[in-house]
């Protein structure tokens, strides 16, 4: 179709937008699948671009590295409802898409394999296959791209969606797991006044998130967990052990002064709101939960739902206007659904995790089986509460009611710390 002979590979000074003419684009990262094509990050030499490729039964489609070479124009992404589709992807760095039915293929000299990628083929030879292997994939790597959107649909509307995204939930599993084994099993922990050892355990506690949170693409809400364990791990080495708004507040000073695109990101919008929320409502039954678990059994049970029902609500109340905004919907099951899946996912994760450690050892077999049938039970579970009545309900709102609800929210909290201090 085109070749380097007839110049087409020479760059021009800038894109042209909407006029058909020959590009040339350097793919930069894995496809994506969409309906009928592979969505590519590539650079081109106006910048970066969304590349969609229509698929072709007869030939495979590229890769990271490869060049390629097609007859297409670059376009701006059109509005999609309220949501300005077009301003988000140049806050990404994305100046426009271009989409491609008939293209030529430059191959790289060699290509590498991300360690991403690498690790999800690893869960695979571990005997995760379908369904069961994408959910498991996107729960501890971050890895989306084998999720259809049949099931991504699912867990949407089931109001499960922020336990596919890697965030505060994954990591503090992680972070627990570090600390059972770093204590092993809590047998041995550093005195209080042992500064050294307090130290080596949180280095590498921090070392340790930093490569969980690169490992998974440095997505906006993993980033703000790492860092607000970072955080709080440097104020554990001083005898500081409070998580606040204070240390959310730092941790998202921190990401903005690096990345302050990431302001207009709506998973750094909906993760802080979420967890800012999470702390000014929970703080005030934290005191009533520890009494209650302090009950035996019943007790911890009792604590425990008691605890799943205060977060949900939190963070539900923190979101919801961002929710409906973007979104335009609302799951209306949303406590039904962290009371199911909440503890599958917290069992799902740890052993994800050891599958991929032991990969198709017996062992890691056996553990793969477990893993398997955990992401099964989750994906049926989402399945059954999206099949509900009026699991979903359909709402707009405008910008101005979004501010109005959160200064109301900031009023009442203002009210309430006032109430515990003249008490």
């Amino acid at each position: 179709m085109f070749c380097e002979r007839r110049g087409v590979l020479y760059p021009a000074e800038r894109a042209v937008y909407d006029s058909l003419c020959v590009h040339t684009f350097v793919l930069t990262g894995e496809g994506k699948s969409t309906a009928k094509c592979e969505r590519f990050t590539a650079t081109t030499y106006g910048g970066m671009v969304y590349l969609y490729l229509l698929r072709d039964s007869t030939r495979t489609m590229p890769q990271s590295g490869d060049t390629v070479v097609a007859l297409t124009s670059i376009r701006h992404p059109e509005h999609l409802g309220k949501f300005d589709y077009r301003k988000y992807l140049l806050r990404q760095g994305i100046i426009g898409t271009a989409f491609a039915a008939r293209y030529d293929v430059l191959p790289a000299a060699e290509h590498s394999i991300s360690l991403q990628k690498y690790l999800y083929q690893r869960l695979s030879s571990a005997g995760l296959d379908s369904d069961e292997l994408a959910t498991v994939g996107a729960l501890t790597l971050g890895y989306k791209e084998d999720l259809d959107k049949e099931l991504r649909n699912r867990f949407q509307a089931a109001g499960a969606a922020h336990v596919l995204a890697v965030s505060g939930l994954h990591t503090g599993i992680l972070y627990a797991l570090l600390m059972w084994l770093l204590t092993f099993g809590g047998r041995i922990r550093p005195k209080y006044e042992n500064w050294g050892g307090r130290m080596i355990v949180s280095t590498i506690i921090i070392a340790v998130m930093w490569i969980y949170a690169w490992l998974t693409g440095m997505t906006p809400s993993v980033v703000r967990a790492v860092v607000m364990v970072t955080i709080f791990e440097v104020g554990r080495m001083f005898y500081r052990q409070a998580i606040s708004l204070n240390t959310i507040a730092a941790a998202a000073l921190l990401i903005l002064l690096v990345r302050p695109l990431d302001l207009w990101s709506v998973s750094f919008q909906l993760s802080f709101a979420a967890t800012a929320s999470i702390v000014i409502i929970a703080n005030e039954f934290e005191k009533r939960i520890h009494r209650l678990s302090m009950h035996g059994l019943r007790g911890r049970i009792g604590a425990w739902l008691a605890a799943t029902v205060i977060i949900s609500i939190a963070a539900q109340l923190g979101t919801l206007p961002l929710t409906m905004y973007y979104f335009g919907q609302i799951s209306t099951y949303f406590l039904l659904t962290n009371i199911i899946v909440l503890p599958i996912a917290t069992l799902l994760v740890p052993c994800g995790f050891i599958s991929l450690a032991l990969g198709g050892s017996m062992v890691g077999i056996w553990f793969s089986k477990i893993t398997c049938s955990l992401s099964w039970l989750m994906n049926h579970s989402v399945g059954w509460i999206e099949s509900l009545p009026r699991s979903t309900v359909h709402v707009s709102v405008s910008l101005g009611m979004i501010c109005i609800y959160y200064v109301l929210f900031v009023l009442l909290y203002a009210v309430l710390c006032d109430f515990h201090l003249r008490n």
